[in-house]
């Protein structure tokens, strides 16, 4: 018996973080995602940071809403993953801007790295994971049309968007969690080294984490909700 491969997609991603203004940035960000489609690209990912300009600080989805190119994706840290209404900044946006677009939406979430961003969202920095496993439970329960405490439930509801979801992480622990929920898994090759390691090649430390992620790759399950979470229930991998 012959088991079906997925094929492999290309995606663009990109930080604004161009020298110039914000309103520039972004068309020379919008710029961008148009050459990268026209050069074959199959998705354009956008990073999430708030506040600071250096990190690219950017509302995701806003920005997304005008892209008419390719599959847009949001690869998204603080928004996903702590901000104190997963419901109204994330699941309802998501929601919303996959339906004007086609069905063409991916969503990456993430702890970040912007720790002055918990202080601001009034959350505990230490708490991040924590906070990542919770927020992620309650995105994929809105997704899916599940009512949250008082038993009002999102419009619209999106279920197909459950399958679309990628959790980045620096850490096996982290690719565990986005395999045992089914998710894809974000790598990058800006990836830290272990204290005391400081020369440990990038195929060292992240080799482990798909193989832990998925174990051994199969297609993965469409529109099957709740989703069969597990090592190959999706073999979804973005390296960036």
């Amino acid at each position: 018996m012959t088991t079906a491969i997925s094929p492999i997609r290309l995606g663009f991603f990109t930080r604004l973080l161009d020298q110039a203004n914000a309103a520039e940035r972004y068309r020379l960000a919008i710029e961008q995602v148009g050459h990268a489609e026209n050069c074959g690209f199959d998705s354009a990912w956008i990073a999430q940071h708030h506040f600071q300009e250096d990190e690219g600080g950017l509302p995701a989805f806003v920005f997304l809403s005008q892209s008419r190119h390719g599959r847009p994706a949001s690869a998204s840290g603080p928004a996903s993953s702590r901000c104190r209404s997963s419901w109204r900044w994330v699941a309802e946006d998501a929601a919303v801007l996959d339906l004007m677009c086609g069905g063409r939406l991916e969503v990456g979430i993430g702890p970040g790295g912007n720790l002055s961003a918990y202080r601001a969202f009034d959350l505990d920095s230490d708490a991040r994971t924590k906070l990542l496993v919770r927020h992620h439970r309650v995105l994929i329960d809105a997704w899916a049309g599940r009512p949250p405490p008082g038993g009002d439930r999102l419009y619209p509801p999106n279920p197909s968007l459950v399958d679309r979801v990628s959790q980045a992480t620096f850490n096996v622990d982290g690719a565990r969690r986005a395999g045992a929920a089914g998710d894809g898994l974000m790598l990058s090759r800006t990836q830290p080294r272990p204290a005391g390691k400081p020369d440990l090649s990038l195929s060292d430390i992240q080799n482990p984490m798909p193989e832990a992620a998925y174990g051994h790759c199969h297609p993965p399950h469409r529109h099957d909700h709740p989703r069969r979470p597990g090592p190959g229930s999706s073999c979804r991998l973005e390296i960036f």
